[in-house]
């Protein structure tokens, strides 16, 4: 097992004091029971808006620790207010989005009056025969765009785990490595929903590209672009009936169609997270082609990263930010010092190539990890959402990406693996998620 960074952990047993609820004597608590694989979370007091978010909160602890199946024993809570009643239906959403369950196993006799009178008990009551509808209708959701290959299988490789496997089709799909340099004037490139990129580039709003050239990903007709300075907000654009976004690139990779691999990936026993080169390696070694193109959706640990900060237009010969000097690099880019971005979620987009890179690839990807007995290298931009629980197992792309791109961007950034010892940054890594993953051919052209 690697050593790992403390992490502090959900205690047993919580009591949390509230200033309404405690003057009146109704000391609110919550003990947590492992009944694995169901968590219990036994509340006690008044679930009002003074409470209701302490519970929110630990229902979202437990679906960031992997647990989808999630009770609640409301037995000894004698007040259910609106604000508990909101966040019992959200709570019930966001594990159902998750693929899991959070339902009310016990409840007063007041809490249940609430519920019915709200006529939502049928909803959040998990009693013998809702637990029946809910045990049929998790069956249900293996269908249609979810529904796993009976080929899917779960497999363990380089300390992580992958669930509901599906391998992808043995037709590569086609890539496009775009430019080298700073190009006078990038040509405009439409990004439909079934294009994925990311590199150097801009949305496409008339203006100098160069000016606004940044770190960019696109995925499934979702565009993010961070403009090149310091403290960047994240400008995006979403596709929408006609609305096709269209970005201008320096440098960058842009391919056509959904990866047919996919599957869901966990860490394995004590381990807290996956490390990013280890999931790629993976999907390197499940593949027998040169190169693949990869999607990832997962929920952050801690991301590695770099975003530039200064325009393109400014770069001359001996002051460019690939000039080679560490020196000069620093003047143009922004390093994380750490692994940053924790409790968020990610969307990233990415290539890799097994060995030494050679063609087209050589200069646009970097090693990933530390195995020189077995080089792996690849490019990755990260495109960063507040947390949202990733399903378990295999999902459906599009699906995820709107998931997502619901709430707006906080971060865009090139991955990377700083290994150096002790002072190194180094790897991303990500608690769990999804992944989609396909051969790719590359063919290059100037930007």
């Amino acid at each position: 097992m690697r050593a790992r960074p403390f992490r502090f952990a959900l205690v047993v047993c919580v009591g949390f004091r509230h200033g309404i609820g405690y003057l009146a004597g109704m000391e609110f608590t919550l003990a947590r029971r492992d009944l694995s694989p169901l968590i219990m979370l036994v509340a006690s007091g008044r679930l009002d808006a003074e409470s209701a978010g302490e519970l929110e909160r630990a229902v979202d602890e437990e679906l960031r620790r992997g647990a989808h199946e999630i009770a609640l024993d409301l037995a000894a809570v004698p007040f259910l207010s609106s604000a508990g009643i909101g966040v019992l239906l959200s709570s019930h959403k966001a594990a159902k989005a998750a693929g899991g369950r959070c339902l009310i196993s016990a409840a007063s006799p007041q809490v249940q009056r609430v519920l019915a009178l709200s006529r939502i008990d049928r909803i959040l009551l998990d009693a013998a025969a809702a637990g029946a509808t809910a045990t049929s209708g998790a069956t249900a959701t293996h269908g249609g765009a979810d529904a796993p290959s009976p080929l899917a299988a779960d497999i363990t490789s380089h300390a992580l785990r992958l669930v509901g496997l599906e391998h992808p089709a043995k037709q590569p799909l086609p890539a496009t490595l775009i430019g080298g340099g700073a190009a006078a004037s990038p040509a405009a490139r439409p990004l439909p929903r079934g294009a994925f990129a990311f590199g150097h580039a801009a949305i496409d709003d008339g203006s100098p590209p160069l000016l606004r050239t940044g770190e960019f990903v696109a995925a499934g007709g979702a565009v993010f672009h961070r403009a090149p300075q310091p403290f960047a907000v994240v400008d995006y654009l979403i596709a929408e009936g006609d609305l096709v976004p269209a970005a201008r690139f320096a440098t960058g990779l842009v391919w056509t169609g959904i990866p047919t691999g996919r599957a869901g990936f966990e860490a394995m026993g004590e381990e807290p997270a996956v490390r990013f080169d280890d999931l790629v390696r993976s999907l390197v070694d499940l593949s027998s082609a040169p190169a693949i193109a990869f999607v990832v959706a997962g929920e952050i640990h801690g991301l590695v990263g770099v975003e530039l900060i200064r325009p393109l237009a400014d770069a001359t010969a001996a002051d460019h930010p690939t000039a080679g000097s560490r020196e000069i690099a620093s003047r143009w880019m922004s390093f994380s010092r750490e692994p940053v971005l924790a409790r968020h979620s990610a969307l990233i987009v990415g290539i890799a190539t097994r060995g030494v890179p050679a063609g087209p690839l050589a200069s646009f990807v970097r090693p990933l990890g530390d195995d020189a007995a077995a080089p792996l290298h690849g490019h990755a931009h990260a495109a960063v959402f507040p947390h949202r629980p990733i399903k378990r197992g295999a999902a459906d792309l599009p699906a995820t990406i709107r998931d997502l791109t619901g709430s707006p961007p906080v971060a865009v950034m090139h991955l990377l693996a700083d290994t150096q010892p002790v002072l190194g940054s180094g790897q991303s890594e990500l608690v769990r998620g999804c992944v989609w993953f396909a051969p790719v051919t590359i063919s290059g052209e100037p930007a």
